[in-house]
C-alpha cells in the first residue's frame, strides 16, 4: 500500500519546486491508452494571494497541461470537485454569476456541486447551473419528488483512445444541514455511487471515476468500497493523495494553490470485460505559482475586481442611533454595532440565539447618528471572511461558552460575547468561570438540558477564542458555515433601511 499524506506531498513540492510526483512503476507499452485527471475544488478567491492559487494561475495550468496532452497523444479531463459559487465578497454581490463565466472560458469536462453552491437558495443554484456549459453531475440529488434535476446527470461516460470511461458525480451528502438548498433531496455518497459503479461495470466501463464532495470519512469509507479505481474529493481544503493498490484518492488545496494531476496508462480491453483491467496511476502535485499566470485570465479577474470595487461604496441603510466599533467597546460590554450584528445573524438562521466574538469587529471607529451606512462600512467591521453558522447545541453549551466570553475581560480579549436572543446577568468580581449567574432566552429561563438554534461564525464553531463547545450538534470542518458573515448583516441592514441599534440590557454587569 502506498499512501502519500499531506504533510509528505508538501516536502515533496519543497524538495521538487515546481511540482511533486509519485512515479509509476511501469514503464509505458505501446498501445495503452493515456489519460489525465486534473481536480480544482473549492475554489473561491479568483485573485492569487502570495504568488499562487486564483483563476489566472489555474488557467495557465490548465492551458500547459492541455499542451502537454496533446503533445503525448493523452487525453486530458478536467474536473471540479465542488464548492465555488460561495462564498466571497464578489459572490457576496453576483451570487457566483462569475465563477460560472470564468470556469465556462477555462472548461471544465464535469463539475460537481458542493454545499457550497446552495449558499444562496435553490433558486439561484438553478440560475447559474443553467449558465453553465460543462456538464453537473450528481447521482444523490434529487427533486423533493425523486426526479432527477433538469440539467443534471448521474453519470458521464466518454473514451480515451478505446478506453471506455465513467465519470459518477456525488454531491455533498449534508447540503441540507449545512446550507440552504430548500427542499432538495441528498441521499447518501456511497449507496448512490456504488448503484452507479455497478451499472457502469455492466455496461463496459473499463474504468469507473467518483467525482465526490465528501468529507474525510466519507471519502475513506468510499475508496475502500473498491468501486471506484479514482476518486477525485473536494470540501476538507487539503492536498491529499491516496493509492491502496486497487483505489486511488486524491484532493487538491483549496483555490487552486497546489493542483493534483492523476495521469492513468491502461491498456483497453476492447470489449472483452472478462479480462481484467491492467492500469496504474502516477500522481503530480502542480504548485500553481510555477505555472505563471495567463494574461486574458488576468484581465479579466481585474475588470471584476475593479467592479467589485465600485459595489463597496453603495448605501444600505440611515444610522437613526450611533454605532460604536471601538475596540475597547466592543470586548468589554453590550454594544449596538454587536447587536446588530447578532441579530442579523439570527435572522438569517432563523435561531433562536445568536452569539459572536466581538473582536471579529474590527473597524474601531464611530459612526454618528445620520451616517448613510454602506457596504463598504460592513465589510470593513467584519473583515475575515467569516461565515454564518447554524447549529444545535445545549442550555449548558450556551452557559460554558457565556463564562468563556466573561473569562477575560479585563484583558479586552476579542472572545467577549455579543449576541441576541438572550439576556445575561454577571460579575465581573467572581473568578473566571463562575461569572455567569443568570441567562435567559426570549424571557424564559435557559434550561441546560433543553437544546436551542445557535447562530455563530465559523471560526467560534471552529473553537476560535475558545468557543469550541459552540459546534453542538454539527460536525464543524473548515468547510463549515454559509454565506459570509457580512453579506447577512449587509442584508439585514439594507432590509432595515433605518438602523435604531441601541444597547438594551442584554448583558448586565452587577
Amino acid at each position: 500500500m502506498t499512501k502519500l499524506s499531506r504533510r509528505q506531498t508538501m516536502v515533496s513540492i519543497l524538495a521538487a519546486g515546481a511540482s511533486a510526483a509519485v512515479s509509476s512503476p511501469r514503464a509505458a507499452g505501446a498501445g495503452r491508452a493515456r489519460v489525465s485527471f486534473l481536480l480544482v475544488n473549492d475554489f473561491y478567491r479568483i485573485e492569487e494571494k502570495d504568488g499562487r492559487g486564483g483563476m489566472a494561475h489555474f488557467a495557465a495550468a490548465v492551458k500547459a497541461e492541455r499542451a502537454r496532452a496533446l503533445a503525448e497523444d493523452c487525453r486530458l479531463i478536467c474536473v471540479h470537485a465542488g464548492d465555488t459559487l460561495s462564498p466571497s465578497l464578489l459572490s457576496s454581490f453576483d451570487q457566483g454569476a462569475h465563477m460560472i463565466d470564468l470556469f465556462n472560458e477555462i472548461g471544465l469536462d464535469a463539475f460537481v456541486p458542493g454545499n457550497h453552491e446552495f449558499d444562496f437558495g435553490k433558486d439561484v443554484y438553478f440560475e447559474r447551473v443553467k449558465e453553465a456549459r460543462f456538464p453537473i453531475l450528481a447521482a444523490n440529488l434529487r427533486a423533493a419528488d425523486g426526479s432527477m434535476l433538469p440539467h443534471h446527470q448521474d453519470q458521464l461516460w466518454t473514451e480515451a483512445s478505446g478506453l471506455k470511461l465513467a465519470l459518477i458525480g456525488a454531491a455533498y451528502e449534508g447540503t441540507a444541514s449545512v446550507s440552504r438548498p430548500g427542499d432538495l433531496v441528498f441521499t447518501p455518497t456511497i449507496p448512490a455511487v456504488l448503484a452507479n459503479a455497478n451499472r457502469a461495470r455492466a455496461a463496459g466501463a473499463d474504468l469507473v471515476v467518483a467525482i465526490v464532495h465528501a468529507d474525510k470519512t466519507a471519502g475513506a469509507a468510499l475508496m475502500n468500497t473498491h468501486a471506484a479505481d479514482l476518486v477525485l474529493s473536494g470540501h476538507n481544503h487539503d492536498l491529499h493523495i491516496d493509492f491502496d493498490g486497487r483505489t486511488a484518492l486524491v484532493e487538491s488545496e483549496q483555490d487552486a494553490n497546489y493542483v493534483t494531476i492523476v495521469d492513468i496508462e491502461a491498456s483497453p480491453r476492447h470489449g472483452d470485460t472478462s479480462k481484467p483491467l491492467s492500469w496504474w496511476p502516477n500522481f503530480r502535485v502542480l504548485d500553481s505559482a510555477a505555472a505563471g499566470s495567463d494574461p486574458a485570465m488576468a484581465a479579466k479577474v481585474q475588470t471584476y475586481n475593479t467592479g467589485l470595487k465600485r459595489l463597496f461604496d453603495v448605501e444600505i441603510a440611515t444610522l437613526a442611533t450611533p454605532l460604536d466599533s471601538r475596540t475597547e467597546t466592543v470586548r468589554t460590554a453590550e454594544c449596538a454595532i454587536g447587536n446588530l450584528i447578532a441579530d442579523a445573524l439570527r435572522k438569517a438562521a432563523s435561531a433562536d440565539i445568536a452569539i459572536i466574538n466581538g473582536g471579529s469587529i474590527r473597524g474601531n471607529r464611530i459612526y454618528p447618528a445620520g451616517t448613510k451606512l454602506t457596504k463598504r462600512d460592513i465589510l470593513d467591521e467584519l473583515p475575515f471572511g467569516n461565515k454564518t453558522m447554524v447549529t444545535v447545541v445545549t442550555g449548558k453549551a450556551i452557559w460554558d461558552a457565556l463564562e468563556n466570553g466573561f473569562s477575560q475581560v479585563e484583558r479586552q480579549s476579542g472572545r467577549f460575547p455579543q449576541v441576541s436572543g438572550l439576556s445575561i446577568a454577571a460579575d465581573l468580581a467572581a473568578s473566571p468561570g463562575s461569572r455567569v449567574k443568570k441567562v435567559t432566552i426570549n424571557g424564559t429561563d435557559l434550561d441546560p438540558g433543553r437544546d436551542y438554534r445557535l447562530a455563530t461564525n465559523d471560526f467560534m464553531a471552529l473553537g476560535g477564542d475558545g468557543y469550541g463547545m459552540l459546534a453542538g450538534k454539527t460536525h464543524v470542518s473548515a468547510d463549515s458555515g454559509t454565506r459570509l458573515v457580512a453579506l447577512d448583516v449587509i442584508d439585514y441592514a439594507a432590509a432595515e433601511k433605518r438602523i435604531g441599534a441601541k444597547i438594551e440590557g442584554r448583558i448586565a454587569f452587577r
